[in-house]
């Protein structure tokens, strides 16, 4: 039941993150702003949610995940709803930050108590709770596209907040109606220890900053490639976006059964990684002009992402049973401000031509590879 639930605030947060993709336009004209200055409700999202998260971890780390996911899910609905109610521009930034700060206490947290089960059960639910957050992302946009073309943008929201509270409420049911036994708790008596010290910490938090950041920012410009390469319509790239993401959820699902033949899932990250680097170099020099020739490698890509990405917070809360919450969302923050900073070079690398992007790629994977050494190694055991 946990995990079904678990899969749930993964898919919420996943869908409220690109929800807004397909409906900028009628959001700028109700709030009366440019649908280009929309946007700013993602970033003020994506802010709230890198500032808080390790907050909210350390906190869920002393007094449950439970603790912290069943007020954040209650918050994440009302500041949904307000958002699909406000009429001015300046208050809905103002709920995109609640609802940021809501998020950030939902899907680390979501991992962090998936990752509290023992051994490969605990990877299966890692596995389960990326899949909702996968699936959450590839449904968003055309749900949040038909609700509004068929009752209006308000109504995405307001769906989104009243699942929420739907969520907090069967949380608080499974809890026992006692949520702050639930979860990991801990006494913190060396609550001074220094996080980044954590042998293998350093590293696999630079790789999600690195590999998961970098990795989005540059797939983000795959339809964009398309179109500029292939010439296809808007509806092919979604639709080929929307074709990937199903591969995503696949190489979720298949990531326990390969991390348990390997030593880790830092070892899979890497290989997965490995992967990556080749089919993205191959994918921007390619000079097919055929979308047939083109997508073996997507599918390869979106496979490797979607195994590499639960191996990576699969072996990340390995690193410390004490500091779990806060390593997990510690992982959020390093990846939303690698989409951040990596989206926008991605940008300028691509105007500069396929060289870059390649150069960039090598340069992003590489360095996610480098810093995720074996820990042994690196501390000369």
């Amino acid at each position: 039941m946990m995990t079904i639930v678990l899969f749930c605030v993964a898919f919420l947060v996943g869908a409220d993150e690109l929800m807004l993709g397909p409906i900028l336009v009628p959001i700028g004209h109700d709030l009366g702003v440019a649908p280009e200055r929309v946007t700013l409700f993602i970033t003020a999202y994506s802010v709230a949610l890198a500032l808080i998260a390790p907050v909210l971890g350390a906190y869920s780390d002393r007094h449950g995940r439970l603790a912290v996911m069943i007020p954040a899910s209650v918050l994440f609905g009302l500041a949904s709803i307000a958002t699909g109610l406000v009429e001015t521009f300046e208050a809905g930034i103002a709920t995109r930050v609640a609802t940021g700060l809501a998020s950030a206490g939902m899907l680390p947290v979501a991992f962090a108590l998936a990752a509290d089960s023992a051994g490969e059960d605990a990877m299966k639910k890692i596995a389960w709770v990326q899949s909702g957050l996968t699936l959450g992302m590839i449904a968003s946009p055309a749900l949040g596209a038909a609700l509004a073309e068929t009752v209006s943008w308000r109504a995405a929201f307001v769906v989104l907040g009243i699942c929420a509270w739907l969520v907090a409420a069967t949380l608080w049911y499974v809890s026992g109606w006692q949520p702050n036994r639930a979860g990991q708790m801990t006494e913190h008596k060396d609550a001074q220890v220094k996080l980044w010290a954590i042998p293998g910490a350093a590293g696999a938090l630079m790789a999600m900053c690195f590999g998961l950041g970098g990795g989005i920012g540059l797939f983000n410009l795959v339809g964009q490639h398309l179109r500029d390469t292939q010439g296809v319509s808007m509806w092919v790239a979604g639709s080929v976006y929307a074709g990937l993401g199903v591969i995503s959820v696949i190489g979720n699902m298949l990531m326990p059964r390969l991390t348990g033949r390997l030593e880790s899932g830092r070892q899979v990250m890497r290989i997965a990684l490995g992967v990556c680097v080749v089919v993205t170099v191959w994918f921007y020099l390619s000079s097919a002009e055929n979308l047939i020739a083109v997508i073996p490698l997507l599918l390869l890509w979106a496979l490797a992402g979607g195994v590499g990405s639960p191996a990576l917070q699969s072996y990340i809360a390995e690193l410390s049973v004490t500091h779990r919450g806060v390593l997990m969302s510690l992982a959020m923050t390093m990846m939303h401000l690698g989409v951040a900073i990596w989206s926008g070079v991605a940008g300028v690398a691509y105007s500069a031509g396929p060289y870059s992007m390649a150069l960039l790629a090598i340069a992003l994977f590489g360095a996610a590879i480098l810093v995720l050494q074996p820990v042994k190694a690196r501390l000369g055991e």
